[in-house]
Protein backbone atom coordinates (compact mmCIF):
# COMPACT_ATOMS: atom_id res chain seq x y z
CA UNK A 1 0.00 0.00 0.00
CA UNK A 2 2.38 2.68 -1.45
CA UNK A 3 -0.43 5.40 -0.83
CA UNK A 4 -0.22 4.55 2.96
CA UNK A 5 3.54 5.74 3.27
CA UNK A 6 2.50 8.61 0.92
CA UNK A 7 0.44 9.83 3.87
CA UNK A 8 2.95 9.50 6.22
CA UNK A 9 5.05 11.50 3.91
CA UNK A 10 2.58 14.78 4.40
CA UNK A 11 2.87 15.29 7.36
CA UNK A 12 6.74 16.01 7.15
CA UNK A 13 5.66 18.88 4.98
CA UNK A 14 3.02 19.94 7.14
CA UNK A 15 5.20 20.47 9.91
CA UNK A 16 7.98 22.27 7.74
CA UNK A 17 5.19 24.19 6.83
CA UNK A 18 4.29 24.82 10.51
CA UNK A 19 8.30 25.94 10.77
CA UNK A 20 8.11 28.14 8.25
CA UNK A 21 5.27 29.94 10.01
CA UNK A 22 7.12 29.80 13.27
CA UNK A 23 10.08 31.67 11.91
CA UNK A 24 8.05 33.92 9.58
CA UNK A 25 5.92 35.47 12.66
CA UNK A 26 9.59 35.63 14.76
CA UNK A 27 10.55 38.00 12.25
CA UNK A 28 7.19 39.82 12.18
CA UNK A 29 6.71 38.75 8.41
CA UNK A 30 2.95 38.44 9.05
CA UNK A 31 2.13 38.41 4.76
CA UNK A 32 4.34 35.24 4.97
CA UNK A 33 2.96 33.48 8.01
CA UNK A 34 -0.39 33.65 6.62
CA UNK A 35 0.58 32.56 3.36
CA UNK A 36 2.53 29.24 4.77
CA UNK A 37 -0.92 28.80 7.22
CA UNK A 38 -2.86 28.63 4.10
CA UNK A 39 -0.26 26.48 2.50
CA UNK A 40 -0.18 24.50 5.53
CA UNK A 41 -4.39 24.15 5.58
CA UNK A 42 -4.22 22.57 2.18
CA UNK A 43 -1.90 20.05 3.14
CA UNK A 44 -4.22 18.85 5.92
CA UNK A 45 -6.98 19.33 3.29
CA UNK A 46 -5.84 17.35 0.94
CA UNK A 47 -4.20 14.50 3.81
CA UNK A 48 -8.22 14.19 4.77
CA UNK A 49 -8.68 13.67 1.25
CA UNK A 50 -6.21 10.81 0.69
CA UNK A 51 -7.15 9.25 4.23
CA UNK A 52 -10.81 8.70 2.60
CA UNK A 53 -8.85 6.90 -0.60
CA UNK A 54 -6.95 5.02 1.52
CA UNK A 55 -10.03 3.42 3.95
CA UNK A 56 -11.76 3.25 0.15
CA UNK A 57 -9.09 0.71 -1.06
CA UNK A 58 -8.78 -0.93 1.93
CA UNK A 59 -12.27 -1.39 1.77
CA UNK A 60 -12.52 -3.36 -1.06
CA UNK A 61 -9.19 -4.57 -1.24
CA UNK A 62 -8.14 -8.49 -0.21
CA UNK A 63 -5.88 -8.03 2.13
CA UNK A 64 -6.55 -10.59 5.09
CA UNK A 65 -9.01 -8.42 7.64
CA UNK A 66 -6.80 -7.68 10.60
CA UNK A 67 -4.13 -6.26 8.11
CA UNK A 68 -6.87 -3.93 6.64
CA UNK A 69 -8.29 -2.60 10.16
CA UNK A 70 -4.41 -2.35 10.88
CA UNK A 71 -3.83 -0.06 8.22
CA UNK A 72 -6.97 2.32 8.76
CA UNK A 73 -6.11 2.30 12.25
CA UNK A 74 -2.63 4.11 11.18
CA UNK A 75 -3.98 6.34 8.66
CA UNK A 76 -6.23 7.52 11.22
CA UNK A 77 -3.41 8.19 13.81
CA UNK A 78 -1.21 9.48 11.12
CA UNK A 79 -4.27 12.17 10.24
CA UNK A 80 -4.56 13.44 13.43
CA UNK A 81 -0.37 14.50 13.11
CA UNK A 82 -1.60 16.57 10.37
CA UNK A 83 -4.50 17.63 12.58
CA UNK A 84 -2.64 18.87 15.61
CA UNK A 85 -0.05 20.52 13.28
CA UNK A 86 -2.96 22.41 11.54
CA UNK A 87 -4.28 23.30 14.94
CA UNK A 88 -0.95 24.68 15.83
CA UNK A 89 -1.15 26.88 13.11
CA UNK A 90 -4.38 28.18 13.65
CA UNK A 91 -3.26 29.44 17.30
CA UNK A 92 -0.14 30.83 15.87
CA UNK A 93 -1.86 33.21 13.79
CA UNK A 94 -3.71 34.71 16.83
CA UNK A 95 -0.84 36.04 18.97
CA UNK A 96 2.26 37.75 18.15
CA UNK A 97 5.16 35.16 18.66
CA UNK A 98 7.84 37.93 17.88
CA UNK A 99 6.76 39.63 21.46
CA UNK A 100 7.79 36.98 23.55
CA UNK A 101 11.15 36.64 24.71
CA UNK A 102 14.02 35.42 22.85
CA UNK A 103 14.25 32.62 24.97
CA UNK A 104 10.46 31.45 24.04
CA UNK A 105 11.20 32.29 20.70
CA UNK A 106 14.29 29.48 20.67
CA UNK A 107 12.71 26.93 22.34
CA UNK A 108 9.90 27.24 20.21
CA UNK A 109 12.10 26.70 17.28
CA UNK A 110 13.75 23.73 18.67
CA UNK A 111 10.38 22.01 19.37
CA UNK A 112 9.53 22.41 15.65
CA UNK A 113 12.87 21.66 14.06
CA UNK A 114 12.86 18.05 16.53
CA UNK A 115 9.39 17.51 15.22
CA UNK A 116 10.26 17.81 11.77
CA UNK A 117 13.60 14.42 12.31
CA UNK A 118 10.49 12.90 14.12
CA UNK A 119 8.27 13.19 11.05
CA UNK A 120 10.48 12.13 8.93
CA UNK A 121 11.45 8.81 10.87
CA UNK A 122 7.79 8.06 11.17
CA UNK A 123 7.32 7.99 7.46
CA UNK A 124 10.23 6.05 7.22
CA UNK A 125 9.29 3.75 10.01
CA UNK A 126 5.86 3.31 7.78
CA UNK A 127 7.69 3.17 4.68
CA UNK A 128 9.65 -0.05 6.06
CA UNK A 129 6.49 -1.57 7.24
CA UNK A 130 4.91 -1.54 3.84
CA UNK A 131 7.89 -2.81 2.50
CA UNK A 132 7.69 -5.85 4.82
CA UNK A 133 11.71 -4.60 6.32
CA UNK A 134 10.16 -5.65 9.46
CA UNK A 135 12.78 -5.76 11.84
CA UNK A 136 13.93 -2.15 10.34
CA UNK A 137 10.60 -0.61 11.09
CA UNK A 138 10.29 -1.57 14.72
CA UNK A 139 14.21 0.19 15.14
CA UNK A 140 12.49 3.10 13.16
CA UNK A 141 9.82 3.12 15.97
CA UNK A 142 12.04 3.18 18.46
CA UNK A 143 13.76 6.39 17.22
CA UNK A 144 10.05 8.08 16.78
CA UNK A 145 9.55 7.78 20.48
CA UNK A 146 13.38 8.91 21.38
CA UNK A 147 12.42 12.51 19.63
CA UNK A 148 9.30 12.12 20.82
CA UNK A 149 10.65 11.85 24.75
CA UNK A 150 13.32 14.95 23.16
CA UNK A 151 10.39 17.17 22.54
CA UNK A 152 8.35 16.26 25.85
CA UNK A 153 11.94 18.21 27.40
CA UNK A 154 12.04 20.43 25.48
CA UNK A 155 8.20 21.36 26.01
CA UNK A 156 8.49 20.92 30.12
CA UNK A 157 11.84 23.58 29.44
CA UNK A 158 9.48 25.99 27.71
CA UNK A 159 6.56 25.62 30.18
CA UNK A 160 9.11 26.78 32.57
CA UNK A 161 9.93 29.40 30.56
CA UNK A 162 6.39 30.60 30.05
CA UNK A 163 5.71 30.42 33.79
CA UNK A 164 8.62 33.31 34.44
CA UNK A 165 8.14 35.57 31.65
CA UNK A 166 7.68 39.25 33.13
CA UNK A 167 7.46 41.76 30.32
CA UNK A 168 5.36 44.85 29.85
CA UNK A 169 2.65 45.45 27.19
CA UNK A 170 2.26 41.57 26.64
CA UNK A 171 -1.58 40.32 26.98
CA UNK A 172 -2.96 38.20 29.20
CA UNK A 173 -4.43 36.51 26.36
CA UNK A 174 -1.48 36.52 23.95
CA UNK A 175 0.26 34.53 27.21
CA UNK A 176 -2.97 31.83 27.29
CA UNK A 177 -2.72 31.46 23.47
CA UNK A 178 1.40 30.65 23.74
CA UNK A 179 0.55 28.41 26.02
CA UNK A 180 -1.89 26.57 23.18
CA UNK A 181 0.29 26.71 20.92
CA UNK A 182 3.08 24.89 22.69
CA UNK A 183 0.84 22.26 23.90
CA UNK A 184 -0.19 21.90 19.86
CA UNK A 185 3.56 21.04 19.04
CA UNK A 186 3.64 18.51 21.90
CA UNK A 187 0.14 16.90 20.93
CA UNK A 188 1.41 17.26 17.57
CA UNK A 189 4.90 14.63 18.81
CA UNK A 190 2.64 12.54 20.87
CA UNK A 191 0.53 11.50 17.98
CA UNK A 192 3.35 10.82 15.86
CA UNK A 193 4.20 8.13 19.11
CA UNK A 194 0.83 6.78 18.61
CA UNK A 195 1.29 6.34 15.05
CA UNK A 196 4.65 4.31 15.29
CA UNK A 197 2.88 2.44 18.20
CA UNK A 198 0.27 1.23 15.65
CA UNK A 199 3.34 0.36 13.35
CA UNK A 200 4.85 -1.90 16.23
CA UNK A 201 1.45 -4.02 16.90
CA UNK A 202 1.25 -4.40 12.75
CA UNK A 203 5.20 -5.09 12.65
CA UNK A 204 4.80 -8.11 15.29
CA UNK A 205 1.16 -9.47 13.89
CA UNK A 206 2.34 -9.45 10.49
CA UNK A 207 6.48 -11.22 12.21
CA UNK A 208 3.66 -14.38 13.64
CA UNK A 209 2.11 -14.90 10.21
CA UNK A 210 5.45 -15.38 8.76
CA UNK A 211 7.01 -17.61 11.47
Amino acid sequence: MAIVAAHAKMTTSAVEMLSNCIRNAIDKKQDEVKRNFNLLEMKENEADSLRREIISELARGELPADERVGLMRLARQVDWIMDWSHEAGRILILFDLSEMPKKIQDGVVEMCSTLIRCTVKLADCVQKLIDGELENSLKAADEVERLEEEIDILYQKARRDLKNIQMEGIRVGSIILLAQFLEAIENTSDRCEDSCDQVRVMAVTLSKKKE
